[in-house]
């Protein structure tokens, strides 16, 4: 007879007892944590490639680059850098504090709650664990049931690494992530929509639960009059189609000022025609999608390959004369369908821009420094990247996280370990005499601060 699988608040309780107990305190423990992670991507890499392949059909190298060797790369950097990160910080204080001294200390959160998303299902799941179980905390994991076969992997190898009551992975779908909701975490870590986000937010919020939001939006990428074109075409596509465009800060679309228009999308065209996209494309993620984004290809299309429903795979589509009241720019396209628009003037484009929320990424192709600089100003983002795409996201020494509707907070890196955890402010005294002392009568002690606070 099989055992009976404890419950979400069974599972929740003891990992909360873990934490209070200091199961998590030690730093030689997270290390060594760490390692067993790092080991076990090294032995079950081709695992899980396989299931990546299983839930979205991505090519190999894809999978690879982004998730196993991304994944490899940031639990080294945290790994050699951590006890430097977690370092108490010395502070200074007011003369009239002395004798004293003062310093900042990180502090985990406590039992952590990480909801992953679909798109990088594995990626996106360990990176934002890595950060937490640097920090000290314990983590449940709800992985995405759109990506069964990932789910499955994780479950396997945060078994292989971790106890129970350190972290667990527990699988299901909406229902579960509503019971996951109902225990008082001390800090929950969401990936997904926007829509999904704003219902966590609201959950958090009644509990005053911190959390990290990172959601989406429409990216755009913007190409001035004097890019270079074919660069410029080469590493927008690069960009848009890695994945089949289900990136949370791929290019959304190109605006490319009206007196270079007709050659950037000549150069696009070239480019989409000259390789074989459509040939190592991951597939898109179920039927509800790939019906949504076939709804979005309307008016002059450009197309390499074709569709097939059956294997839920899209091929990729630019929209040349795409306007900005169009269906394709009306929502995140989150699909290999890059629509290109134009502007005429550098205000008539900030003001179309900051007509739409805020998005993760924002992408300019120029040589204008002017150009690039008004950009950045004006027009709001959670990163940017300047003559490339995807870099800035891309990374690790960089802080990696929304703004407005595409989210809040950020992680990646040392960032990911100060996301996890809370700065704490301690000053210690010291049993020596007191030459502050604003005991009455108080007129010496004034006398003193007169001198020393001038």
């Amino acid at each position: 007879m099989t055992e009976p699988q404890p419950s979400i608040s069974g599972i929740f309780t003891g990992q909360r007892s873990f934490f209070d107990k200091g199961g998590t305190r030690d730093l030689d423990a997270r290390l060594k944590a760490l390692a067993r992670l790092e080991s076990a991507l090294q032995d079950l890499r081709q695992e899980m490639l396989d299931a990546l392949a299983s839930d979205l059909g991505k090519p190999e190298i894809e999978a690879y680059l982004s998730e196993h060797v991304f994944l490899l790369e940031e639990i080294r950097l945290t790994f050699r850098s951590l006890r430097g990160w977690i370092k108490p910080a010395r502070a200074g204080h007011p003369v009239y504090f002395l004798p004293s001294r003062s310093q900042v200390i990180r502090e985990p959160f406590g039992v952590a709650l990480v909801i992953a998303p679909w798109n990088y299902p594995i990626q996106l799941a360990l990176s934002p664990l890595i950060a937490a179980i640097a920090a000290g905390n314990t983590v449940i994991l709800k992985p995405s049931e759109m990506a069964p076969a990932s789910g499955r992997f994780l479950a396997r190898i945060v078994d292989r690494c971790f106890p129970p009551e350190w972290v667990t992975v527990i699988p299901g779908g909406k229902e579960t992530s509503e019971a996951l909701l109902e225990q008082a975490f001390d800090f929950i870590f969401f990936t997904g929509s926007t829509t999904v986000g704003r219902a966590i937010a609201e959950k958090a919020a009644k509990r005053l639960t911190p959390c990290v939001l990172e959601l989406g939006g429409k990216c755009p990428c913007v190409v001035d009059r004097g890019a270079d074109l074919p660069q410029t075409a080469r590493r927008i596509l690069i960009g848009k189609l890695f994945n089949a465009g289900q990136t949370c800060f791929a290019p959304d679309f190109v605006a490319v000022h009206e007196s270079v228009r007709d050659d950037m999308v000549k150069a696009l065209e070239e480019l989409l025609d000259s390789r074989p996209w459509e040939q190592e494309m991951a597939r898109i993620v179920n039927r509800h999608h790939f019906d949504r984004l076939r709804g979005l290809i309307q008016g002059d299309v450009i197309g390499k390959g074709d569709d097939d429903p059956q294997r839920l795979h899209l091929a990729p589509r630019i929209l040349p004369r795409a306007e900005w009241d169009d269906p394709a720019m009306e929502e995140e396209i989150f699909g290999p369908i890059l629509p290109v628009v134009g502007f005429s003037s550098l205000d008539g484009l900030i003001e179309r821009l900051r007509g739409h929320p805020t998005p993760l990424a924002l992408y300019c192709f120029s040589r204008d420094e002017a150009f690039i600089r008004t950009l950045l100003e004006r027009v709001p983002s959670g990163g940017a990247c300047i003559n490339d795409v995807g870099k800035q996201a891309m990374n690790l020494h960089l802080p990696f996280g929304g703004a407005g509707a595409s989210g809040h907070g950020c992680y990646r890196g040392r960032h990911g370990v100060e996301a996890f955890s809370r700065p704490r402010s301690v000053t210690r005294r010291y049993f020596l005499p007191d030459p502050f002392e604003l005991l009455p009568p108080r007129d010496r002690a004034m006398e003193r601060l007169r001198k020393w606070l001038r």
